[in-house]
């Protein structure tokens, strides 16, 4: 979630929250927990407050359309998906905005389409070697085992397909409903998956806000491993004016 400041209209109040969340499957209840959560934060915010909806699925994406077109409680989310966000573009942009290509290249190769697979694979390969890693993991888990496979032969810097399998099963952002079958393993697992998104979100919220983060500050978030810092680094990335602040108070 971000919560930025605006200069105050005439009866609306000023800046705005924006909220995010990911979507793979068809879920009916989001038709009544997105309207009340939007609420809930708008109150909390005095805002106006946007949910964004990235969706890997097209029948998640036609499912928020109709329910766009229903009765109250009034449903309006932004969706990003595959028909939204483009993918192939002018490299240098890609470069400049390197989250924004590795989420066009999952949203496009989740749906069979190699090319753009590829395409996000090349610009991951241009990045620092510390975020590369993380990157390629995201697109190749959007695709298939044969297609991943494909991409493993043309990228060699890419993770083969049992560390990327060990990447998925830790970091618990694919395959959620997995049972390990130890007690110790779960925490273990969920702990670690808690780190990645937070590290993530680290990263998203400095590069949305326009921020630059240098290599070194990039390899100390990547190498935290403490829940709490982390935390704390994520509501401090939404209003730093300079990726530095977050580690002042370390």
């Amino acid at each position: 979630m971000l919560v930025a400041d605006g200069q105050r209209r005439a009866g609306r109040g000023g800046g705005l929250v924006l909220t995010v969340e990911v979507q793979s499957r068809t879920n009916g209840q989001k038709r009544w927990r997105i309207p009340h959560y939007q609420a809930a934060l708008a109150d909390e915010h005095a805002r106006e407050t946007w949910v964004v909806v990235v969706s890997f699925s097209a029948a998640v994406s036609r499912q928020l359309a109709a329910w766009a077109e229903t009765g109250p409680p009034r449903f309006e989310v932004i969706v990003l998906d595959a028909s939204r966000v483009p993918v192939g573009c002018d490299m240098a942009k890609a470069l400049a905005r390197p989250s924004a290509a590795v989420l066009g290249a999952a949203l496009h190769a989740c749906r069979g389409d190699l090319d753009a697979a590829r395409w996000g694979l090349e610009v991951v390969s241009r990045l620092p070697a510390e975020r590369r890693m993380r990157d390629a993991t995201t697109i190749l888990a959007a695709v298939d085992k044969d297609m991943r496979l494909t991409l493993i032969k043309e990228f060699p810097f890419a993770p083969d397909d049992d560390r990327l399998m060990e990447i998925e099963r830790r970091s618990g952002t694919y395959h959620l409903g997995h049972e390990e079958g130890l007690e110790k393993g779960r925490e273990q697992g969920l702990a670690e998956g808690r780190r990645h998104v937070l590290k993530t979100m680290v990263l998203a919220l400095l590069e949305l806000r326009g921020l630059t983060v240098s290599e070194l500050e990039r390899a100390r978030i990547d190498r935290e491993t403490g829940v709490e810092v982390l935390e704390r680094w994520a509501e401090l990335a939404r209003t730093a004016t300079h990726a530095s602040a977050l580690f002042e108070q370390s």
